[in-house]
């Protein structure tokens, strides 16, 4: 049996997707959105989701997550960047790769929340210093400007909720499916993939301690947790009409 497999086209999953597996399948890089209208459509068999897609299915379909290879930043990480204009004092307009995308609305959370800021978000993708031309802020995650101010949306994100940002994970329609999904899944990911992925930023000055944050590159129950704090977070907000179960696929 062919296995249709639907991931995000974006780098930031890239170690997800970089392994030689030897199970038939056909993987289809589309965008996070595409994602989960496929899984939705019956179109592929697995989905590679965010949180904000399992809980906007909540009511049109049942799903289950496959515990194996998943993503989730848990403080400082260098992953995911909100870059600000120099001498900002407030930010009316901020420069957004995507602006349906989860971490983009996981940014204006932070915003909200913590700052009491709703800036009008614009799609573009670029240099973060030229983008910034052109607005008060960028957020980018495939693009670093090491000379910008910026917030490390992990680090934020975790300090603020008290969770790792869980950013993807698989999931399937409650069907049958094959007893080596699992292993497939594994096999899509890069070889010598760790469970966790330590990070520590490098100073300048050692008299300043350097921030330290980790990679989810599995799923456990410290991200089921995750999922369950950011669907009460997304439910809270009106965001997503129901708080969706936890469902995990089970052999």
């Amino acid at each position: 049996m062919e296995i249709r497999i639907a991931a995000p086209a974006d780098p930031l999953y890239a170690p997800l997707l970089a392994g030689r597996a030897t199970l038939q399948h056909r993987l289809l890089r589309v965008s996070e959105e595409d994602c989960a209208r496929l899984l939705s459509a019956n179109r592929v068999e697995v989905a590679l989701l965010s949180p904000l897609s399992y809980g906007e299915a909540v009511g049109k379909a049942e799903y289950l997550i496959l515990p194996g290879p998943a993503l989730a930043l848990e403080g400082y990480t260098e992953r995911v960047r909100l870059y600000f204009r120099p001498g900002l004092r407030t930010i009316a307009r901020c420069i957004v790769p995507s602006p349906t995308s989860f971490l983009t609305l996981a940014t204006r959370l932070l915003l909200l929340e913590q700052f009491d800021l709703e800036p009008t978000y614009v799609a573009a993708r670029g240099a973060p210093e030229e983008l910034l031309r052109q607005a008060d802020a960028v957020l980018s995650w495939d693009t670093p400007a090491p000379n910008l101010t910026a917030l490390d949306i992990g680090e934020e994100w975790y300090n603020a909720f008290g969770v790792p940002l869980l950013l993807g994970f698989w999931v399937c329609r409650q069907e049958e499916l094959p007893a080596e999904l699992p292993t497939l899944l594994a096999q899509l990911a890069a070889d010598g993939l760790p469970e966790h992925e330590p990070i520590v930023e490098v100073t300048e000055s050692p008299s300043i301690p350097p921030r330290q944050g980790m990679i989810h590159w599995r799923w456990s129950e410290t991200l089921a947790d995750a999922l369950r704090q950011t669907l009460q977070l997304l439910y809270y907000h009106g965001i997503v009409p129901h708080i969706a179960e936890v469902n995990l696929w089970q052999q």
